[in-house]
């Protein structure tokens, strides 16, 4: 067990050693289970954290322990990695890469993200307007009208939960969505 050191420096040094197995995420007051990163041979290529999985839950849970808000620990686990978990591969250096560019995105999203009990509707006039939006936007849209609650659409969307409150802001300003309530 590792108190002490961050998953990024723990997911270097098991990358280092082509590690297979998988490193537990959690909480630091009690031990409670909140996910896990899969290696295979040091790569990187399964994550299960909350409610995420896939590359989601990868970034979810760096950035959490990256802002020490939840408070956790990892527990490294050799064990054998079936071939049909895998859901993407990244090296190190690769996941590092991505980790430089989307941690400033997220850390300024963050602050705006909307609380999950929050509930919206998309104003009938926008649609009728005919506004030009993006691709992501109207996904955003879609995930509204089918859930207003704001958590399932973190949930359920393709995207990341900081391109998600980047597109309600942006949509906000575009008069789109209505608060109906939390």
């Amino acid at each position: 067990m590792n108190n002490q050191i961050g998953l990024v420096k723990i997911l270097k040094e098991q990358f280092t050693f082509g590690f297979t197995g998988r490193v537990n995420a959690l909480l630091n007051k009690n031990d409670q289970y909140l996910g896990a990163v899969f290696q295979k041979e040091g790569l990187i290529v399964h994550s299960e954290y909350e409610y995420l999985t896939g590359k989601k839950a990868l970034y979810k849970i760096l950035f959490d322990d990256i802002d020490g808000d939840k408070g956790l620990k990892f527990l490294i686990e050799p064990e054998i990695i079936s071939d049909n978990i895998q859901t993407f591969e990244y090296s190190f250096d690769q996941l590092y890469e991505r980790v430089q560019k989307r941690y400033p995105l997220y850390k300024k999203t963050k602050k705006y993200r909307p609380s999950n009990n929050l509930r919206l509707k998309v104003y009938s006039k926008f649609v009728r307007v005919g506004e030009d939006i993006l691709p992501e936007e109207f996904d955003i849209l879609c995930n509204i009208v089918n859930s207003s609650d704001i958590g399932e659409v973190y949930k359920k969307s393709r995207l990341y939960d900081y391109e998600i409150t980047d597109y309600l802001v942006s949509l906000r300003k575009k008069k789109a969505l209505k608060v109906i309530g939390p």
